[in-house]
């Protein structure tokens, strides 16, 4: 999964920080009468959504992958063959490092992904809005 999603979770979300990014730009120009204000917000919305229902999976796969090593300490691993108390080790020694979704192997997908990309935005829109 990791290999087919990763390129494209990293186009989506650089593509959602440079679009709210515009999209508040454009906001902080209107007015709150603006029937356009209502369809910006709406888009932002969706966007973010999207963006946060990938993170919150992503979270939940590190949280689960910490919890199975003390699930395979507590298994009835002693009585096991040796083949299973290695492969119990194995495994073990695997999840020391939890496991993460990435967006292009550079930043994992994690609840705070989503706060990072909505503060990147806002940092761009109000450069847009200096320089502008």
């Amino acid at each position: 999964m990791e290999t087919v999603f990763s390129l494209v979770t990293l186009l989506q979300t650089v593509t959602l920080v440079f679009m709210l990014a515009s999209n508040m730009y454009m906001a902080s120009l209107l007015s709150f009468s603006d029937p356009e204000m209502y369809s910006l917000i709406e888009n932002c919305l969706a966007a973010i959504i999207q963006l946060s229902m990938a993170c919150y999976f992503g979270s939940s796969i590190t949280i689960a992958s910490l919890s199975y090593r003390q699930s395979l300490y507590e298994c009835d691993w002693y009585t096991g063959s040796k083949r299973f108390k290695t492969c119990i080790l194995i495994m073990m020694l695997r999840l020391k490092k939890p496991l993460y979704l990435t967006a292009g192997k550079f930043f994992p997908l994690t609840l705070g992904t989503v706060i990072s990309v909505i503060k990147g935005s806002y940092s761009y829109a109000a450069m847009y809005r200096t320089v502008g």
